[in-house]
């Protein structure tokens, strides 16, 4: 045996012989570990894409809307409901002034140029005629018109019996010529929908008073319906979240209800509020409702005018 031979027996003794290889047999019976099933990240929806649950929103349809109360059977056609008298409120002062002021310019000019006679009157009528067409245009730029206002002849039956101050209130203030403000019912729509506060809508969105008219409602209740026409973007949940503040702020007296309208208010639509009296008699004998002032002491009560 030569030093190789030597090397190789030494040092086979040194390793320890490799195990044996196991069968297929023997492999096989090895327990299998389940898989476990790795959750996926959440991804957030990319831009434009549609969401599970906002396809399940859609497929159930849009939220239900509170309905206005039913109307009751039998009602007459709808006649002229605004008042039987006369009162300077339906006037136009912006057309009186400036009709009057221009009649009074065009005759002070033609006394002064000898086109009429009367030249004696002529620097009265200029006197007179220059601030009457001004105020007249100041009147006229001021000035927002009324409303119309239907009413079946039911209602115009239960109107002195059953409407409450605040109705008959609104359906003076509507109905008559007002100056100075920017939309009817401008006060009560910027405390119910709060311009230009958190959680409020902007008041280039605030809904436009286009008419009222007078119903009886199912109960031989009288209602006063406020139409209202819609702007851009303005939603009709502004309403559904905000018609018990209506109620509230109309009151006392009644109950408030919105339906929403499709046809005949323009591009964006628009609703029908329904203030309805509730057969309880509140609000009615008090007079118009004065403004709401803070008390002279603190614990005292608060003043209304």
């Amino acid at each position: 045996m030569n030093a190789r031979t030597r090397t190789m027996a030494g040092s086979g003794a040194r390793v320890k012989a490799a195990p044996a290889r196991r069968s297929a047999h023997q492999r096989s019976a090895r327990p299998v570990l389940p898989l476990r099933a790795v959750p996926e990240p959440e991804s957030s929806p990319m831009p434009g894409e549609v969401t599970a649950a906002q396809q399940a929103a859609a497929a159930s349809g849009p939220a239900e809307i509170p309905a206005a109360p039913a109307l009751a059977p039998g009602q007459g056609a709808y006649v002229d409901g605004g008042e039987e008298a006369f009162t300077v409120a339906k006037i136009s002062f912006g057309t009186i002034l400036l009709y009057s002021g221009s009649g009074l310019l065009s005759l002070g000019f033609g006394t002064y140029f000898h086109f009429i006679p009367g030249d004696s009157i002529s620097a009265l009528a200029l006197i007179y005629g220059f601030p009457a067409t001004l105020l007249g245009f100041a009147f006229k730029y001021a000035e927002l018109l009324p409303v119309g206002c239907r009413s079946t002849p039911e209602a115009l039956a239960l109107r002195d019996v059953q409407a409450t101050d605040i109705q008959t209130q609104i359906r003076k203030d509507v109905t008559r010529f007002r100056y100075g403000d920017e939309q009817h019912l401008d006060e009560a729509l910027e405390r119910i929908f709060t311009f230009g506060r958190g959680g409020g809508v902007p008041r280039r969105m605030s809904p436009l008073l286009v008419g009222v008219r007078e119903e009886v409602f199912e109960g031989g209740l009288y209602g006063l319906v406020l139409e209202f026409e819609h702007k851009e973007r303005f939603e009709l949940e502004q309403w559904e979240k905000r018609i018990g503040k209506v109620a509230t702020f109309f009151g006392p007296g009644i109950t408030a209800s919105m339906e929403p309208v499709a046809e005949g208010r323009g591009a964006h639509g628009g609703a029908d509020i329904a203030l309805v009296c509730d057969g309880s008699g509140a609000g009615r004998g008090g007079g118009d409702k004065g403004e709401i002032l803070p008390p002279l002491m603190p614990g005292l009560k608060a003043r209304q005018t």
